[in-house]
């Protein structure tokens, strides 16, 4: 295209020159001929026309020549930069081809990993030293380097004014200096001690802040000035440097954290672990300290990948409530807790408690983080603690009614009349004795309890006369503390299958709790309703509520809001344990709902009978 463009220009040239030529010599030559008329001069002026046309043909040519070569230098200046741009491209390329394959893969030495990015940058940008850098403050440190032996060592320290990084933090870009010597940092104290005539660097963040730089420098100056191509790919090394240090610090960061979380587990007792049930139903230990070795006698490695070592040894009448309170905790996501048998190798079974907290998962599974501890040396305890308190119960019975005949005799003066001093000891004696049938009798129940023992004689009968009678035995009892009982019950009649004399020693609890705790003149509200197939029995008082702190404990033996030694409210600490058992025995529940300082509301919820069903029972 442009040959022929030069083509044209030339014949235009060619063609305007001879015309212009004919009309000169034209013009000429008829002036000459009307001056001095002779065909000679005729003659000399076509001789003279046809020399100049010559001499322009000639001049045309060689001006097509010109124009000739310089077309070609310029194709070839063009395809020589066309070669050098993609030999550059392809250079470029392969050192981002080779840095993509060293960031994939995963090195343990994170140090060696750059040291094969820095070769592979300098080998591109063909600059004989790479450093990496980390800086604080004025201080210039080597963190990795790649240049000729012997020039530098990782971990070597310089004053940051006496590099070019200075210039490069300062600049917040990249910088970059084919001739150090004809630039105007000609006199910076690095060029001066070093003597490095060519640089480009870039400054590195990690976890966006300033961490430090990557530079390359040689001693020699660049034959050509850093293409935006070098700097971009200087640009993009420093952010991938930045990210691997972000990584290797995370990784870090993580390993000496299960370090600690290693050490700190291994001084507990029991195990620490982390249980995963996945949507199909499978389920495993991602992480179990060494203690699983004392609890189930297997190894972390062992159930990392499936649980089911550990269901198999689970003693079989447990093994159905673990799977459902798993179960319930994964439905709720609550806080899972229960306590069961575990096989030994050598065939005996140890008592465990287990308490975790799950976590859903974004899979869909839930993962449950916790501990598990041995209760066998425990539960052996408290065996023995009911044991010694049940044999001591019944061996103090016998004497205590007896203490307790005579000394009502005593203070019945069937003996005579006492002075007014020994009547009122018989009187504290005569107190104190029942305080202690009460404790003997609450220890006797709790322990029937226990075992399994206590009878209950379960029979279809209507609520309501059982709360009046309720009320009735216990309304001296609030008469000493001052305060009544209000019965608001619901018309419709509601039947109940409950053992009788059992379901009122727990009402009597509730209400002797009520009037104890309630201020004088106060009125303690029963409310009897029917809630669908549940009878709710509330007791409500207005006295000093129950503190955050207790209400864990509430259902606890031998619990009390006040346990100093001057109590003034009385009690032996197992009413609501025991009234906790009975309604379990019964079918039925036990709560309360209570805030500090605006009293307290317990409630009884029992299964409603149906009257049809023991008509002809009851007629």
């Amino acid at each position: 295209m442009i040959n022929q463009g030069v083509n044209r220009t030339t014949q235009f040239l060619a063609w305007l020159g001879s015309f212009l030529l004919i009309l000169l010599f034209g013009y000429l030559s008829w002036q000459g001929y009307q001056q001095t008329p002779s065909p000679q001069l005729l003659l000399r002026w076509l001789v003279a026309f046809l020399a100049s046309e010559l001499i322009l043909l000639l001049l045309v040519r060689e001006i097509d020549c010109l124009f000739q070569r310089l077309l070609q230098q310029a194709q070839q200046a063009e395809q020589l930069q066309q070669q050098l741009a993609s030999r550059q491209n392809n250079n470029y390329q392969q050192a981002l081809s080779t840095l993509n394959n060293i960031a994939t893969s995963f090195d343990p030495d994170w140090r060696k990993q750059l040291r094969q990015a820095l070769q592979v940058a300098a080998d591109y940008l063909q600059l004989p030293i790479a450093i990496v850098s980390k800086i604080e403050q004025q201080d210039y440190q080597v963190l990795v380097h790649s240049a000729p032996e012997g020039l530098l060592q990782d971990g070597s320290h310089f004053a940051l004014g006496n590099t070019y990084c200075s210039l490069t933090l300062a600049r917040g870009t990249v910088l970059a200096i084919d001739q150090m010597s004809q630039s105007q940092h000609a006199q910076h104290p690095c060029f001066k001690t070093f003597a490095l005539e060519s640089y480009i660097g870039s400054a590195i963040q990690v976890d966006g802040k300033p961490f430090g730089t990557v530079s390359f420098s040689s001693a020699t100056a660049r034959a050509t000035p850093f293409s935006q191509l070098e700097c971009d790919f200087v640009s993009l090394l420093a952010r991938w440097i930045g990210s691997s240090i972000e990584r290797r610090q995370y990784l870090e960061a993580q390993v000496d954290a299960a370090q600690r979380l290693k050490k700190i587990a291994s001084q507990l007792p029991g195990m620490v672990f982390q249980f995963q049930l996945k949507p199909d139903g499978s389920s495993s230990f991602p992480y179990c300290s060494e203690g699983i070795r004392d609890i189930y006698q297997l190894t972390p490695e062992q159930v990392k990948d499936d649980a089911s070592a550990v269901f198999a040894l689970i003693h079989p009448d447990d093994l159905a409530a673990v799977q459902d309170s798993v179960a319930a905790s994964a439905a709720s996501l609550s806080l899972w807790k229960t306590d069961y048998r575990v096989r030994r190798q050598d065939g005996e079974y140890i008592w465990v408690t287990g308490r975790s907290m799950p976590e859903q998962q974004p899979d869909g599974s839930v993962l449950w983080h916790g501990f598990i501890s041995d209760l066998t040396e425990r539960k052996r305890v408290e065996r023995l603690k009911d044991e010694f308190v049940s044999t001591v119960s019944h061996e103090l019975r016998t004497p205590l009614t007896a203490i307790s005949g005579a000394i009502g005799l005593l203070h019945g003066q069937v003996f005579g009349a006492l002075p007014e001093q020994a009547r009122q000891m018989t009187e504290l004696a005569q107190a104190n004795v029942k305080k202690l049938q009460l404790l003997i009798n609450d220890l006797l129940d709790m322990d029937k309890l226990i075992a399994g023992k206590m009878q209950f004689d379960m029979q279809p009968q209507p609520l309501l006369p059982i709360i009046q009678a309720a009320l009735r035995d216990n309304q001296s009892y609030a008469q000493q503390y001052q305060v009544s009982y209000q019965l608001d019950a619901d018309p419709t009649d509601i039947w109940v299958r409950v053992d009788n004399m059992r379901l009122q020693q727990v009402l009597t609890n509730l209400l002797s709790n009520a009037a104890k705790f309630s201020p004088p003149q106060a009125v303690v509200k029963v409310v009897l309703q029917q809630q669908d197939d549940t009878a709710l029995i509330r007791v409500i008082d207005s006295g000093c509520g129950i503190s955050d702190d207790f209400k864990p404990y509430i259902f606890s033996k031998f619990s009390q809001a006040d346990s100093s030694d001057s109590k003034t409210k009385g009690g032996t600490g197992l009413g609501l344990a025991i009234s906790q058992q009975l309604m379990h025995k019964m079918q039925g529940n036990i709560g309360f709902h209570s805030e500090q300082g605006k009293g307290s509301e317990f409630y009884l919820l029992l299964p409603v009978e149906r009257i049809t069903e023991h008509s002809e029972e009851i007629l």
